[in-house]
């Protein structure tokens, strides 16, 4: 027979045997799949790294001729839409804070023109509004040593007129020149086409 203290001794080395099978389990549920994990992302590195050698790569002059490109025409680019969301945005209840917002990317003289448009405009009683997207942005023209520009966007506009739920969209392009004062490119016309 066994004494109650040897009894007492097979109860805590079974269950210090069922605790450590435990925490082995514990082990490679959560370890283990680190590891998979890991061989899996070397492997998956090496297969990406064997696409990307197999690929013909762009020669040094394309590459640089791409980055000149897009660095000339980013600062006309991002001017374009910047002008063209704000100017082509407007809501007689703003009376003309578009265009004020717009007259620092303008010309000296087309900020005039503008600012006089602005003094002498009349807001209609009844609600209108209309709000400006852009869609593509295409620079015509570039010429650095001139110190101009010609870019045409092409934008989605919803128009309210009567009351902001009575919406139509319709697709209008707008054609910007620029011209460069004080080192900076500034829109000099905007004509909706």
């Amino acid at each position: 027979m066994m004494t109650r203290k040897t009894r007492i001794s097979m109860v805590v080395l079974i269950l210090l045997i069922l605790l450590l099978l435990l925490f082995w389990l514990l082990y490679v549920l959560f370890f283990g799949k680190e590891k998979v994990k890991e061989v899996a992302e070397v492997d998956q590195v090496a297969e990406v790294t064997e696409s990307i050698q197999d690929r013909p790569t762009v020669s040094e002059l394309e590459l640089e001729t791409e980055r000149e490109t897009r660095t000339n025409t980013s600062d006309v680019t991002s001017l374009s839409k910047t002008f063209v969301t704000r100017y082509g945005s407007y809501s007689n209840e703003a009376n003309f804070a578009n265009l004020e917002d717009v007259l620092p990317l303008m010309s000296e003289a087309f900020a005039s023109a503008t600012q006089k448009m602005i003094d002498e405009g009349k807001v209609p009683e009844e609600y209108y509004g209309v709000s400006t997207s852009i869609v593509t942005v295409t620079v015509d023209e570039k010429d650095e040593t001139a110190g101009t520009a010609k870019v045409t966007i092409t934008t989605q506009r919803e128009e309210a007129i009567g009351s902001p739920q009575d919406t139509t969209v319709k697709y209008q392009d707008i054609v910007l020149t620029f011209i460069t004062e004080d080192g900076s490119w500034k829109v000099d016309s905007a004509v909706w086409q």
